[in-house]
């Protein structure tokens, strides 16, 4: 009975977790750029009960072996939540500072925390006149009028326009007058060898550990699209159909829980009860 107890307490903890992580998607499902978590479950390994006999046997005179009751379950728990990397759906919304990534790679965004790499583009322009995130952080360029050292983009107060290099550009007149499209810089677009290592922040942001720069790799196939919003990989109806499925079996777990509880309780204060 105590193990049906772990079991079904195990079942409740798993399906707190995996509610939590429906609920997050759900939250997230109408921010640019989202990507939805799953979660891995693992059970717990197996232990083998059996029973230790004393003595000889009658029949041989030997000593007895222990004798296999059989295998019982511990219940499971939650192995790891990953993060689902499959690119959303492209919505056109004709706003210049709208931009996404088609294909592989994230934009890097300067944070007052230090570098960290997004894949919502749905970007504004600062009274400065940089080019930012909603959430005022810096959009990188790989500076082009700056040495070629990362510096923010600025694009002034002008109209800007964005190829699918990434590259930046602003109507400005040359010497005698006329306007030409001129170089501002280009959009910094990263890869990662391994997306597994890489850490989510609030605001749809991610990052790497210090010093881990060994994972940072160039996207093979991607095209920059101004005008353009990723939208989230989730699907609100799918998560709720999870979430209902989750809370039931949360609610099975628990009437489990309960029964043995009761179990346990008759045996304890009833069984071997004087009459």
């Amino acid at each position: 009975m105590i193990t049906g107890l772990y079991s079904a307490a195990s079942g409740m903890i798993i399906q707190e977790r995996v509610q939590d992580v429906l609920a997050q998607n759900m939250a997230g499902s109408m921010m640019p750029g989202f990507k939805r978590e799953e979660t891995v479950i693992r059970s717990f390994p197996d232990v083998m009960l059996s029973e230790t006999y004393r003595g000889l046997s009658p029949s041989t005179d030997k000593p007895r072996y222990n004798h296999a009751i059989g295998r019982v379950g511990t219940g499971a728990g939650v192995d790891w939540v990953y993060v689902d990397y499959t690119g959303g759906q492209m919505r056109y919304t004709g706003s210049k500072t709208d931009v996404s990534i088609f294909g592989d790679g994230f934009f890097a965004v300067k944070t007052p925390d230090g570098m960290r790499f997004t894949r919502s583009g749905n970007f504004v322009v600062n009274d400065e006149g940089y080019l930012t995130t909603t959430q005022g952080h810096y959009v990188m360029g790989q500076g082009a009028n700056n040495n070629n050292e990362q510096s923010p983009i600025y694009v002034g107060n002008k109209d800007f326009y964005i190829n699918y290099y990434g590259e930046v550009f602003t109507q400005q007149p040359d010497q005698n007058g006329v306007m030409r499209n001129t170089l501002m810089d280009q959009v910094v677009v990263v890869d990662f060898a391994d997306k597994n290592k890489l850490f989510r922040e609030p605001g749809n942001l991610y990052r790497v550990e210090d010093g881990d720069t060994n994972n940072f790799t160039i996207p093979d196939k991607y095209q920059v699209a101004q005008g353009y919003i990723e939208e989230s990989n989730t699907d609100p109806t799918t998560e709720m159909v999870k979430m209902i499925d989750s809370f039931r079996t949360f609610e099975a777990s628990s009437r489990v829980l309960k029964a043995i509880d009761q179990s346990v309780g008759r045996a304890v204060n009833e069984v071997g009860r004087p009459g």
